[in-house]
C-alpha cells in the first residue's frame, strides 16, 4: 500500500512537472498613460508640461475663456483629436497615443463658421514637443 501511494505520488508529481514546460514571450506593454493639463483662456492654449516621450497621453482640458470651445490636436497640418464644444470653467478629456514630433494644441468658439473665427480673436496655439518612446509601463501597477 506504502509502495503503491508513493509510486502514485511519483508519477502525479513528474505529470505536473511536465505541464508547462514551454517559454512564452510576452509583449511588453504600452507606456503609462500621462496626463496633460491644457488650460484655455481668451488669450492663449497653454500645455503643461510641454514636452513628454512617446506613448498613450491623456489630455485633460480647462476652458477659461468666455465662450464656449472645441480644442484640437493637429500634427503637420493634420487633425489627430479633438473636443466637442466646452463651456465655459468646463472640462474635457482627449486621449492621443503620440508618436515622436511636435503638436500643436489650438481652440476655437464653437459653434462658429468659418468666417466668424477669422474675425473673432483666436487664443495663441501652444506646442507640445513629443520626444523619443518613453519605457515600458510591464514593471507598473495599472489601478483601474
Amino acid at each position: 500500500m506504502r509502495r503503491t501511494t508513493i509510486g502514485i505520488l511519483a508519477v502525479g508529481t513528474l505529470a505536473v512537472a511536465g505541464c508547462g514546460g514551454k517559454q512564452f514571450a510576452n509583449n511588453p506593454r504600452p507606456p503609462v498613460p500621462i496626463n496633460l493639463s491644457v488650460y484655455i483662456d481668451d488669450a492663449r492654449v497653454s500645455v503643461s508640461p510641454g514636452a513628454v516621450g512617446a506613448g498613450p497621453v491623456v489630455f485633460i482640458v480647462t476652458n477659461q475663456a468666455s465662450n464656449a470651445v472645441s480644442m484640437s490636436i493637429t500634427r503637420g497640418g493634420s487633425s489627430i483629436a479633438d473636443t466637442g464644444p466646452i463651456n465655459p470653467q468646463g472640462t474635457a478629456q482627449v486621449t492621443v497615443n503620440t508618436t515622436p514630433g511636435d503638436y500643436a494644441v489650438s481652440s476655437a468658439i464653437a459653434g462658429a463658421s468659418e468666417a466668424q473665427q477669422v474675425t473673432a480673436h483666436t487664443p495663441r496655439p501652444a506646442v507640445l514637443h513629443i520626444g523619443p518612446p518613453r519605457p515600458s509601463g510591464s514593471n507598473q501597477l495599472l489601478q483601474p
